[in-house]
Parts: structure tokens; C-alpha cells; sequence
């Protein structure tokens, strides 16, 4: 099944009324950048590790390391006003691109990158999209995004059963948005995320174990380098 045909893409939805600056363009001499995206729960980080396993890729997260000592991300994820928190995330993500493209690695694997601080901003209240989108449209051409970017997308009970097996600090986080309307919404920012960019493929996860979510990705890299995007 395409994903045209999984996910209704093509329609309208609530955040159409946003567009897209144009980024940059893709830069030929640096490595291929794969993230991986969507909901808490989804399996991001899982699919990251077995695809890094199976291809022999690296990995790394869409975010700085430094970006990622535990007490300022909490501060800034549970605590801050939500521009502080966005304008914090976001620039982790483009230093992290910064470093990534100076790396002589064919490909790299990535957890998350700048969609995700967008998605949470999006499902929270539309007006936040518009700002952020606006925010950056002047910088948009020193934007880099990753060359191909699989969204899971699973229901929200999978995501939440999923949840409460983490531990810790994780857990705590991932809960702070754990409602079925911010999850529906966030989806509905991923499906608006497709209309935008021909950079995204979309893969269902809900009744896949880990090696099946693997082999879908994997299936979906080859057709998305190949130039087309049946999953």
C-alpha cells in the first residue's frame, strides 16, 4: 500500500492555512541524513538503533548532546515559556545539522530533528506553527533538513502502553502531552508536514513488532532514494 494510500495526505487540514519557507537546499558533500519521527511511543528510538544496526550507519539525535544535560531539558521542556523552550530546541537541531554535515560518514541515522519541536508546537495551538514558521522564514536559507525523514505513526493506546513502560524522567516528560487530542493533532501536523515536503514517508507501526517496523523502513529508504515512496 502507498502511503498516499495510508494516510490521507492529499486532503486539507487544519494547518494548511501555514506553509513552509524554502530551506536550503540539500548539500551533495555531506552524508545523507535519515530521522526518524512522530509521536511519543511510536518506536523512534528502537526503529534509530536497528536501522543504524542494519545498515552500519551511525547514529545521533536531532538535537546537540549539549542541548540534552537532563536539568536544562527538563526546565526547558516541562517549565518554559513555550517560545523560550522552541527558540532553545530549534537551535540545538540546526548545530546539530552544522556538525553533521563536516562528518565524513556515508549516512547517519537521526532521533528526531527540528520537525518534532514544530509537531509539539503545532499540536498544542496553530497560532504557535504560524509564529515559528514566520520566525524562521528569514533564516530559511541556512535551514539544512534531513535529505529523507520516515514519520511512524501509531494509535494513540500503542503510543500510551509503550509510555508507561519507560522509567524516570522519560516517562515523566512523554506524559506531559500524553492526551488523544494533542496525539491526533500532532498527526494531523506530520500529514500537513507531507504536503509540504516530498522529503517524508510515513509508516504505520501499530500491529508491526520491531523487526517488521525495520523492514518497512528499510523498504521505504530504497524506494524513497530510488525516487518514489510505496511503503
Amino acid at each position: 500500500m502507498s502511503a498516499n494510500q495510508a494516510n490521507p495526505i492529499a486532503l486539507e487540514g487544519e494547518f494548511d492555512s501555514c506553509t513552509l519557507p524554502h530551506l536550503a537546499p540539500q548539500d551533495p558533500a555531506g552524508p545523507v541524513i535519515v530521522a526518524i519521527e512522530g509521536p511519543n511511543g511510536a518506536g523512534k528510538t528502537t526503529l534509530s538503533w536497528a536501522l543504524s544496526r542494519k545498515l552500519g550507519m551511525p547514529w545521533a539525535l536531532g538535537t546537540d548532546e549539549t542541548w540534552f544535560a537532563e536539568p536544562v531539558k527538563v526546565r526547558m521542556i516541562r517549565d518554559a515559556d513555550w517560545w523560550a523552550s522552541a527558540m532553545f530546541f530549534l537551535s540545538g537541531c540546526f548545530e546539530q545539522m552544522r556538525l553533521l554535515r563536516n562528518r565524513s560518514d556515508r549516512a547517519i541515522i537521526m532521533d528526531r530533528c527540528l520537525w518534532s519541536t514544530l509537531a509539539v508546537h503545532a499540536a498544542e495551538d496553530t497560532q504557535r506553527l504560524h509564529a515559528l514558521i514566520e520566525m524562521i522564514r528569514p533564516l530559511a536559507e541556512h535551514i539544512r533538513i534531513p535529505q529523507i525523514t520516515l514519520v511512524l505513526h501509531a494509535s494513540f493506546s500503542t503510543c500510551q502502553d509503550r509510555i508507561s513502560n519507560k522509567t524516570g524522567t522519560a516517562r515523566a516528560l512523554d506524559q506531559l502531552t500524553a492526551t488523544a487530542k494533542f496525539h491526533s493533532r500532532e498527526r494531523e501536523f506530520y500529514l500537513w508536514l507531507g504536503r509540504q515536503t516530498p522529503t517524508v514517508c510515513f509508516i504505520e507501526t501499530d500491529r508491526s513488532n520491531a523487526d517488521e517496523v525495520a523492514a518497512k523502513a528499510l523498504a521505504a529508504l530504497k524506494s524513497k532514494l530510488t525516487g518514489t515512496c510505496d511503503i
